[in-house]
C-alpha cells in the first residue's frame, strides 16, 4: 500500500473515477479543492493532465474484451479497503464507463457508493451553481 492510502483516516470518502478524459480531471480537482481528498483514476490510458495534476492518482488498466478485467481492478483496489472505515465513490467521467457501471452494477455495489445520475450530470456538465 503506497504513502496515499496509508494517510487514508477513518470514515473519509474515497473518490474512484473511471475514464480518462478532462471531466475526470475537472472532478479531481474539485475534490480535492473542496474536501481535500485526492482521486484515484481508473482508465486504459493516461491522460497528461492526470500525469502532471497532483489531485489524481492514476491506475492504468489495459483493455481486453469485455469489461472483466476493469471489474477484477475495481474489486481488487476496493478489497484493500475492506477493513477500513472509508466510503469508496465510484463516478463515471465517460458514456462507456457509466455503460460499464450500468452493466455491472450488482458487482460495484458490493464496495462502492455509486454516483447518481445528477451526480453524473455535474461531473459531465459542471454545476450550475459552481463558482467559477
Amino acid at each position: 500500500m503506497n504513502y496515499i492510502e496509508k494517510e487514508i483516516l477513518s470514515g473519509e470518502i474515497i473518490p474512484v473515477l473511471l475514464g480518462a478524459s478532462a471531466e475526470a480531471i475537472q472532478t479531481a480537482k474539485r475534490f480535492f479543492k473542496r474536501y481535500g481528498r485526492i482521486s484515484h483514476l481508473f482508465c486504459n490510458r493516461l491522460p497528461l493532465s492526470a500525469a502532471l495534476s497532483l489531485c489524481v492518482k492514476s491506475h492504468m488498466v489495459r483493455h481486453s474484451s469485455g469489461d472483466r478485467l476493469m471489474l477484477t481492478a475495481l474489486q481488487d483496489y476496493a478489497h484493500q479497503f475492506r477493513h477500513a472505515d472509508v466510503i469508496l465513490y465510484l463516478v463515471p467521467c465517460t458514456e462507456v464507463y457509466a455503460n460499464f457501471i450500468w452493466r455491472n452494477r450488482e458487482e460495484l455495489e458490493h464496495d462502492y457508493v455509486i454516483a447518481g445520475q445528477t451526480e453524473m450530470e455535474k461531473v459531465w456538465f459542471g454545476d450550475p451553481t459552481e463558482e467559477v
